[in-house]
Parts: structure tokens; C-alpha cells; sequence
């Protein structure tokens, strides 16, 4: 249910008793509470952020949650903390109408506009294959992360009870990029967690990754890549790269090449794409991203950020991932404040600050843009460092540490009785 509150906060003002500009941002992703924060305390600017959640999801640490390495509250802060002297509208936008400069909401009520910011993010897409969307997990969402945590660690208490066979302890994850390795480096390491605690039914358990590309993490460099692989097999992961899948059943993977994978847990990371009801909007690449022109903008006064915007870069666009969109957002905010003042909006570039990606304990690999490169310990202690300071709210930055500094010691499992019960 839409909870009601006030288009512009009336605690708003602009120095001269003109109405404030009114910035409704949809999304409260990165992206959404980027410009949110670049926004906020400018008295010519009233913003409303809606969002069907009350918090902002950490997103690069979801599948944390989903293998028992952190409590969900951990990534999930209030939206309502997160950005002082904004509105928050808790809500799903059903309808744009550019022309009148509202959007409907799903209680029927328009929420009138001056400025649209559309950071809607993403979801996960199943590139045709069948049986994905039947019997695959996908990790977009807590709700998702909690029931491939459940899944996991039911399969256990199945074997254990005999309920199923020790060979669905098996799990296949599908999709070699950071995503992908970093779920099958965690669930590898939940395995061995599990080995104390079900040590006649872990024999059997496995976690095999699939990336049809030649390579896992296609979009470092080779040498880097090459590494993640030997990190993964090392760890007790199976990987097979230049395997494509052709379907998946309810306990197995069928590949292309004719073969079959027991598993009774299926997770697809095999990519992900925009929102099929936001690709009406105007011109769209074959992920339904809206495009952009050079300032970000889909028509005047809408723009588009993060995951929903297709902007070129080099021979493609620019990936779906948490930097871009936070550039994103602040470049709007930016652009939004100067045209309220009168200037001319400037182009958005995007600052490559390099990319990286865990793949178990003191096991990462990390890539800056002037190719200085780092792998193990020191690779995964700044993936650690970088993490921490993005998590919005103390609280959760300091429960997180100790949540992880546990479980280092102590090969420790989150929470489980909610799982299990």
C-alpha cells in the first residue's frame, strides 16, 4: 500500500517565495539516492524519492545474505535515514504522463512533476532459456537471496532426513561474472561450514560454475581471470567455461554440448536487463535500457540513471553496475541545480575508477585503470575496506565487520532458525 504524504514538503522554500523545483526521483537504489543527496538542501529544490521498499538494498553484498554470511538487515538501511530534507513516498509508479509532467501512483493518486529521475534499476533475464524462470533462482531482491539461502541449506536437512538424494546436495551456478564467482566462491566455503554439522552428508555437495563465455570474468583482464579460476578450483569449485546451457529441469542442467548436471540447487547470474514496462518510454537497446542523449536525459526534464540507461561507451555502453549509477545520480543532481539556476547543462562523463570482485576468503582479484592489478590477501582486504564505506549507517557498517570478522574465525553460518523453521 502507498503510504500518502505531501508532493512538496512544505518545509521547503526558495529564497525568493518562488515554489521549489519539484524533483520526483523514482528508485532508491544507487542511482536514486545519488541524486537524492546531491539534491537535498538546495531550498530552489523540493525532491520526493519513491520506492515500493522502505530501504536501500546493498546489492554487492546480497549474495552474502543468500549463503548464510550476513543477516539481511545487515544490507537493507531506511530510506527515510538515509537522505535528510527530502520526502520519501513509499509506492509503485504505474504510468508516466510526460505531456502533464505527473506520474500515477499504484493508490490512483498523480504525483505531479517538474524534474523525473528515473533510477528504476534492474531485474534478471533468462535470455530465452528454458526451465530458467521454473526452476532457477535468481538473487535480484532479499526475498530472492533468503530462499536460495533456505534452498541451500534445506537441502541438508533433506539428505540428512532422507528425503531426497545426497546428489542434490549438488548446486550449479550459471553466469561467470563477478556475480557468478563471487556465489560460488561463498557457497563453496558454506559447504565446508556445513561439513561439522552434517559431516554424513557432505560428501556429495558441490558447487559447479558455468560461463559460455572462454573465460570467467570476462570483463578484466586475462591475467586476472585466469587467476579467479585457479582461486575457484582451488576452493573446491568446478568450473566450466565455453558451456552454454540449453535448459534447465527441476534437478538438472542440460548443457548444449549434451551433457547433464545433477543439481538440486539452480542459481542463473547470467545477467540481467532493464524493466520491459519502462522500454515504451522512447528508444531502447536490446536490454530494454532506455536511451540516453549526452547529458543523460531521455526528453526534457526526464532523465535516466543507473541500471535503466543505456549510454555509449567506447564500442558498447556502459556496464549495469553500482559505480555508473552513482556517477549517474550526482551528475543529474548536478545538471538539475544548474538548470534552476539559470545555466546550461554539461555532459556526463563517467570516471573509470577499475573494477573487482571476491572470490572467497583473502582470495579477490582487483583492477585499477592505469593497470596496476592486485590478487589475494591485499586485493581482498581493499574489496573489504571499499564495501564497508559504501554501507549506508553506522550501525550496519560495524555489524557487518563483526558479522565477518566471526565468521573468519570461526567458518561461522548467519541466522538460520527463520530458514529453517
Amino acid at each position: 500500500m502507498t503510504e500518502v504524504t505531501q508532493t512538496v514538503p512544505s518545509s521547503q522554500h526558495s529564497p525568493d517565495g518562488v515554489a521549489p523545483r519539484h524533483v520526483v526521483i523514482v528508485g532508491a537504489g544507487f542511482a536514486g539516492l545519488a541524486c537524492a543527496r546531491g539534491l537535498a538542501g538546495h531550498p530552489e529544490i523540493a525532491v520526493t524519492l519513491v520506492d515500493k521498499n522502505p530501504y536501500q538494498l546493498f546489492s554487492p553484498l546480497l549474495y552474502q545474505v543468500s549463503t548464510g554470511g550476513l543477516p539481511e538487515d545487515d544490507i537493507a538501511y531506511p530510506v527515510r535515514a538515509a537522505v535528510e530534507g527530502i520526502t520519501f513516498r513509499r509506492g509503485v509508479v504505474v504510468a508516466i504522463d510526460p505531456e502533464h509532467r505527473t506520474v500515477g501512483m499504484d493508490d490512483g493518486s498523480p504525483l505531479p512533476f517538474d524534474d523525473l529521475v528515473l533510477a528504476v534499476g534492474s531485474t534478471g533475464t533468462s535470455f530465452g532459456v528454458p526451465g530458467v524462470e521454473e526452476h532457477a533462482l535468481q538473487m535480484k531482491s532479499i526475498r530472492e537471496a533468503r530462499e536460495i539461502r533456505r534452498r541451500l541449506l534445506q537441502a541438508y536437512e533433506d539428505v540428512e532426513s532422507g528425503h531426497i538424494s545426497p546428489d542434490l546436495l549438488g548446486v550449479v551456478v550459471v553466469g561467470g561474472g563477478p556475480t557468478g564467482v563471487e556465489l560460488a566462491g561463498a557457497i563453496a566455503e558454506l559447504q565446508k561450514g556445513l561439513r561439522r554439522e552434517y559431516p554424513g552428508s557432505t560428501q556429495r555437495a558441490s558447487v559447479t560454475l558455468i560461463e559460455a563465455a572462454p573465460r570467467v570474468l570476462s570483463s578484466f583482464t586475462e591475467p586476472s581471470s585466469t587467476h579467479a579460476k585457479e582461486e575457484l578450483e582451488e576452493i573446491g569449485v568446478v568450473v566450466r567455461v565455453g558451456e552454454a546451457v540449453d535448459r534447465i529441469d527441476p534437478h538438472a542442467v542440460h548443457l548444449k554440448s549434451g551433457e547433464t548436471l545433477p543439481a538440486g540447487t539452480v542459481i542463473w547470474a547470467a545477467g540481467v536487463s532493464g524493466f520491459d514496462r519502462w522500454a515504451e518510454l522512447g528508444k531502447h537497446d536490446r536490454l530494454n535500457r532506455l536511451e540516453v542523449d549526452r547529458f543523460l536525459r531521455l526528453g526534457d526534464g526526464i532523465w535516466v540513471a543507473g541500471d535503466s540507461a543505456s549510454f555509449p561507451a567506447g564500442s558498447g555502453t556502459l556496464p549495469m553496475i553500482a559505480p555508473v549509477a552513482m556517477q549517474m545520480g550526482k551528475h543529474i543532481a548536478r545538471q538539475i541545480l544548474a538548470i534552476s539556476r539559470g545555466s546550461a547543462p554539461t555532459p556526463f562523463t563517467y570516471k573509470d575508477k577499475g573494477q573487482m570482485a571476491t572470490i572467497g576468503r583473502r582470495r579477490a582479484v582487483v583492477e585499477l585503470p592505469n593497470g596496476f592489478r592486485m590478487h589475494g590477501t591485499p586485493a581482498w582486504l581493499t574489496w573489504l575496506a571499499l564495501h564497508v564505506f559504501y554501507l549506508a549507517g553506522g550501525r550496519n557498517r560495524i555489524s557487518v565487520v563483526a558479522d565477518w570478522m566471526w565468521n573468519y574465525l570461526a567458518w561461522g553460518i548467519g541466522p538460520r532458525r527463520t530458514v529453517l523453521d
